[in-house]
C-alpha cells in the first residue's frame, strides 16, 4: 500500500481527534508531521524513538484507531526476555477517513437538519415563519 501523504494524514487528523475536541485544528498539520517524521517511509517503528509528548500523541490517535501497538518478546543471553514495542500506521483506517462520502456532504452533520420539514422552522403561532412586527418576542 503506498505510503501516507501529509495531506490524507491531516484531514484524518481533523475529522477524528480535532472533530472529538482532542486537539484544536492549529495541532492537526503539526501533529501528522510529526507522526510522518517517525515513520518515514516505513509503516512500523519502535516505540524506544519517541519522546514522551510525541508518545502521548501516538495514543491519542491509537485511541482513534489511526495508529495501532504491537509487543514482540525477545529472548537475549542470559535468559532474559525483553519485549520490543512497535507502532504501525494504519493507513486503510487513515485513508477511510480522510476521504469524504460520496456525495459531498456528511449525513451526520447536514442529515439531521435536511430531515426537518420547512413548515417546521416556523416560529410557533406564526405561520408565515416570520415574527409579528407588533408581537412581544
Amino acid at each position: 500500500m503506498p505510503s501516507i501523504t501529509e495531506e490524507e494524514l491531516t484531514r484524518a487528523i481533523e475529522q477524528t481527534l480535532v472533530a472529538h475536541g482532542k486537539i484544536p485544528i492549529t495541532e492537526a498539520r503539526p501533529t501528522a508531521q510529526t507522526i510522518l517524521q517517525y515513520f518515514g517511509t516505513d509503516d512500523s517503528i519502535l516505540d524506544n524513538q519517541l519522546s514522551n509528548e510525541d508518545r502521548d500523541r501516538f495514543y491519542l490517535l491509537e485511541e482513534e484507531g489511526l495508529l495501532t501497538s504491537e509487543e514482540e518478546e525477545a529472548t537475549v543471553p542470559h535468559g532474559k526476555t525483553w519485549r520490543i514495542h512497535y507502532w504501525l500506521l494504519k493507513k486503510g483506517r487513515i485513508r477511510s477517513v480522510a476521504t469524504p462520502p460520496a456525495g459531498g456532504t456528511d449525513p451526520g452533520t447536514n442529515g439531521v437538519y435536511s430531515a426537518i420539514a420547512d413548515n417546521e422552522w416556523r416560529r410557533r403561532g406564526d405561520p408565515a415563519g416570520a415574527p409579528d412586527a407588533g408581537a412581544p418576542p
